[in-house]
């Protein structure tokens, strides 16, 4: 009961709420603009922190409040504070068990971007769907000899003492049903995940024909695992290549340059094959040499690209993996010290102990801060072109190139862009719009010179 606890202590609760509440709700916002109007953002687990940040702004609107009202029983501002906390606090659970979930259907049926996207739906009907109802059922519960079921939950209104078994029942006990089924997740895929990964390291290394079988994570992590196929005709042409032609110059090899140089038009058909669809996509690379590529040569250059696609799925499936455990692991922060504090409320009914009200008063606010916190790490090129762009604009100069990498030309196509300086298009997260030509433009050369040795 509250009355075990000093004054000064429901003091330094209620202030350590608010601390941590207006925290919270700066890193929800940051979530939430960054997300909206930059597609260097928006990746496959960023989407469902996006939606998680709704349900933490929230709760972290109900832990602002405080223990301002937990006198105030029947005024609507204790009623809508309790329907706040037992609605939105465990609905973060639940999303990241929707991350934990995208794992499994990413790793065991080969779900791409597209495919994660149609269960977005369910995934919002759920996480927030199954605790509306208990949430809005609560208000209207009220007994002679239990009172209003939102009441004095000593760090806030909730459910009072007098329902400590509703606690468990709707509120702690799914929450670690979910917590129980995420872990069990994240050890099966974890360990194939790191065998698979293993393996195609090893493969890659190798020159056997036989690959095992590619895991597949779409945009950004990955690439889609494609087909090639390449084909070549040759020409016979009595003229060198001009300079600054598409040809490979060989005059620097002394005696070849006044040899006449044969013409190969190489073509390289990529066959994109996703669950009901299949797409092509054929591009061609003049090259100029002496030395036609071989149908050998064709086929090891195929097997090369399929094994990089399949590598790069591989760190794909793993890096989300990573990034999902890291949102679990604060999961467990949130989550241990708050249930041990109702364990030893339900064990020693006529105790509190301050010190675990006081951990509980800490890490349930901080929900959305930790999930900050995790984005901005797994987003950290995006926030840091975000800061330079920002920058840039405050002083009015353009940042050194070197400050974006040696890839800063493609770092800069994600940069932060507010909707009225680019297309609804430029802003769609995940699109194939890397894969067309400006992808291959910028590596035509190098596949050339790959090709033609």
């Amino acid at each position: 009961m509250a009355r075990d606890l000093t004054l000064g202590q429901l003091e330094a609760i209620s202030i350590i709420e608010r601390i941590g509440s207006v925290f919270s709700l700066l890193g929800c916002v940051f979530v939430i603009i960054t997300f909206t109007f930059s597609k260097a953002f928006r990746k496959p687990i960023n989407r469902l922190v996006f939606y998680a940040s709704f349900g933490n702004m929230m709760t972290n609107v109900g832990t602002l409040m405080s223990r301002e009202y937990v006198t105030q029983l029947d005024s609507f501002a204790c009623q809508f504070q309790g329907f706040l906390i037992q609605m939105f606090m465990p609905a973060d659970a639940f999303w990241t068990l929707a991350m934990a979930f995208n794992v499994y259907l990413t790793f065991y049926h080969k779900f791409d971007a597209a495919r994660l996207r149609k269960m977005e739906i369910w995934y919002l009907l759920l996480c927030y769907g199954i605790p509306f109802i208990p949430a809005l059922t609560y208000i209207f519960v009220k007994t002679e000899r239990s009172g209003r079921m939102y009441g004095n939950a000593t760090l806030w209104c909730w459910v009072s003492s007098g329902w400590d078994i509703f606690r468990i029942a709707t509120f702690y006990g799914p929450v670690w049903v979910v917590i129980l089924v995420t872990m069990f997740i994240y050890i099966r895929t974890g360990g194939e995940i790191y065998k698979k990964r293993k393996q195609l390291r090893s493969f890659g290394a190798s020159s056997s024909a036989h690959d095992p079988e590619p895991l597949t994570m779409d945009d950004p992590y990955s690439v889609k695992t494609t087909e090639v196929t390449v084909t070549s005709e040759s020409a016979v042409t009595s003229e060198p290549a001009e300079e600054g032609s598409n040809g490979i110059d060989l005059a620097p090899l002394g005696r070849f340059a006044t040899q006449k140089k044969t013409a190969y038009s190489v073509t390289i058909s990529s066959d994109t094959k996703g669950p009901g669809k299949s797409q092509q996509a054929d591009f061609s690379l003049p090259i100029q040499s002496n030395v036609p590529p071989t149908p050998s040569t064709a086929r090891a250059r195929g097997r090369i690209q399929k094994r990089r696609a399949n590598y790069e799925a591989s760190n794909a499936a793993w890096s989300y993996s990573k990034c999902a455990f890291l949102f679990f692991t604060a999961l467990l922060v949130t989550w241990i010290p708050s249930s041990a504090n109702r364990v030893y409320g339900v064990v020693n009914s006529n105790d509190v102990s301050a010190s675990l009200e006081i951990m509980s008063a800490i890490v349930l606010p901080l929900q959305g801060f930790w999930n900050t916190l995790i984005y901005v790490a797994t987003s950290w090129e995006a926030v840091r072109m975000l800061f330079l762009e920002l920058w840039a604009r405050a002083t009015g100069r353009s940042p050194e190139p070197s400050q974006y990498g040696s890839d800063h030309q493609d770092k800069r196509n994600y940069a932060f862009r507010l909707s009225s300086r680019t297309s609804r298009k430029d802003l769609e997260s995940e699109s194939i719009t890397e894969l067309t030509n400006s992808g291959r433009t910028s590596n035509s050369n190098h596949d050339a010179k790959g090709l033609a040795t």
